[in-house]
């Protein structure tokens, strides 16, 4: 047996020699008995086959945790909850309508001159693209379209 087959008999058969098949059991103790590097696969194979059992024990369960799942089996789920107009709600959404009416005001109150209500050009420019340059400067005028 070459360590290679070991290797794929390992695999197969697992890290307990006393499992395997007559045969490769006495090839694979004559190979762990001349080379160490056999008999560290044949150990590392035995030692994940140890964990693997032990990962793969059942979870012991007691009647005290079978009725706590059971007392909390046939309970609804808290997603229906509906939103209640409570006295700190009631003050958070004012304050938050405060906040918002406060800074339009004060964004309002810093734009230039030419976004006043009665002048709607620079605003129009900006949404339909019309572009009217100063008539004192002799500048061109560019009109790109219009709404009207």
């Amino acid at each position: 047996m070459t360590e290679k087959e070991l290797e794929v008999a390992l695999d197969r058969y697992g890290g307990r020699l006393e499992r395997w098949p007559a045969a490769l059991r006495a090839e694979a103790e004559a190979l762990a008995a001349k080379r160490a590097s056999a008999a560290q696969a044949i150990a590392d194979a035995a030692q994940l086959d140890a964990t693997l059992a032990a990962a793969m024990e059942p979870m012991r369960v007691d009647a005290a945790f079978l009725g706590r799942i059971m007392t909390h089996a046939g309970e609804t789920p808290h997603h229906e909850v509906a939103v209640r107009a409570t006295p700190r709600f009631v003050a958070w959404a004012g304050a938050a309508m405060v906040a918002f009416l406060v800074t339009g005001y004060a964004v309002g109150a810093t734009l230039p001159d030419g976004y006043a209500q009665d002048d709607d050009a620079p605003l129009a420019g900006l949404l339909i693209g019309s572009d009217t340059a100063d008539s004192a400067s002799g500048a061109a005028t560019v009109d790109t379209g219009s709404l009207m």
